[in-house]
């Protein structure tokens, strides 16, 4: 399948594959969704929606690969919403907490 591409205001016609039309499309980061990062078991949850966090404030404990990880807020803000409870698995990439 053909596809136009502009770089710089050149206009560009190149040929793709059916690979690429198919790929997971790159989505970009966002920093107010806070992700598991590896499959594991939430173990604790210590914030709330509206609960106001500083800057490396225990959000949840994380277990994963037989060790206990503790998440601590990146930034200060605000709980908008946690999709997780205690005991619940998660797989990689599950949103858990949102910031507002």
């Amino acid at each position: 399948m053909f596809r136009h591409l502009i770089i710089e205001g050149t206009k560009y016609r190149t040929l793709t594959t059916r690979k690429h039309e198919l790929r997971t499309k790159w989505v970009a980061p966002q920093p107010k969704e806070l992700k598991s990062f590896i499959p594991g078991t939430i173990i604790k949850v210590s914030v709330k929606p509206g609960d106001k966090v500083d800057a490396g404030s225990l959000l949840l404990i994380f277990e994963a690969m037989k060790m206990m990880n503790q998440v601590l807020s990146p930034f200060p803000g605000v709980i908008k919403n946690v999709y997780v409870k205690e005991g619940e698995k998660v797989p990689k990439g599950t949103l858990m907490i949102e910031f507002e």
